[in-house]
């Protein structure tokens, strides 16, 4: 593995300038590669959290065994892709507190992997999402260009539209916006030249990724 030290706002430094800091990031890359593998949460010389990006050829369990050896909070994280979008599976462990992750998927446009599109929790027991809990969020650009969750969706239990949150009028003002259900979200798409019907359930993905 190759070992680049960074400040907590991402800048690279030296190994003997992190020691020196209270708190620093270790980023541990695959050798003679850019594949990000790991990077330790550092805080007076010790780990507070672990984020480790999973790939085809580990093996989740002894991941596992090696990240409980290191840290009792980790994240361990795996990435596929279908149709033109990325799929993140996380599990969250704090071993302090329980021995079973608590684990989510979140999707992102391949074009756009920074902002979230759907964010799910799993329930660890049928491995099925926990629908009322869904998060969605549908992005344009404020007047500044400035790309923001313009839209806001949260779910009812049985995997309906409970809430839409309109901010396109006035991002910066709450009073200012608009809310919508499953019954009118219909007004919502007419307002919106792009179709928004994905926002109308809280499925994964949209139905063409299925169909593919």
């Amino acid at each position: 593995m190759r070992k680049v030290y960074k400040n907590i706002f991402g800048e690279v430094i030296s190994k003997n300038n992190a020691v020196k800091l209270e708190e620093y990031h270790l980023y541990y890359y695959q050798e003679h590669s850019d594949l990000l593998k790991e990077i330790e949460f550092i805080s007076e010389d010790s780990i507070y959290n672990i984020n480790y990006f999973l790939s085809e050829d580990d093996d989740e369990e002894q991941v596992l065994d090696y990240l409980k050896e290191k840290s009792d909070f980790f994240d361990i994280e795996k990435r596929e892709t279908a149709d033109g979008f990325i799929i993140s599976t996380n599990k969250l462990y704090s071993l302090s507190v329980d021995d079973q992750p608590l684990i989510s998927k979140t999707v992102f446009k391949a074009e756009d992997p920074e902002n979230f599109i759907c964010s799910q929790v799993i329930d660890n027991d049928t491995q099925e999402p926990q629908l009322e809990k869904t998060i969605k969020c549908w992005y344009t650009t404020d007047k500044n260009g400035e790309k923001y969750a313009a839209i806001e969706c949260s779910y009812q239990e049985d995997g309906k539209l409970e809430l839409a949150i309109d901010k396109t009028s006035d991002p910066d003002n709450e009073q200012n916006w608009t809310h919508y259900d499953y019954d009118t979200f219909q007004d919502l798409q007419e307002q919106i030249t792009t179709d928004i019907s994905y926002y109308r359930t809280a499925n994964l993905l949209p139905k063409e990724a299925y169909q593919k």
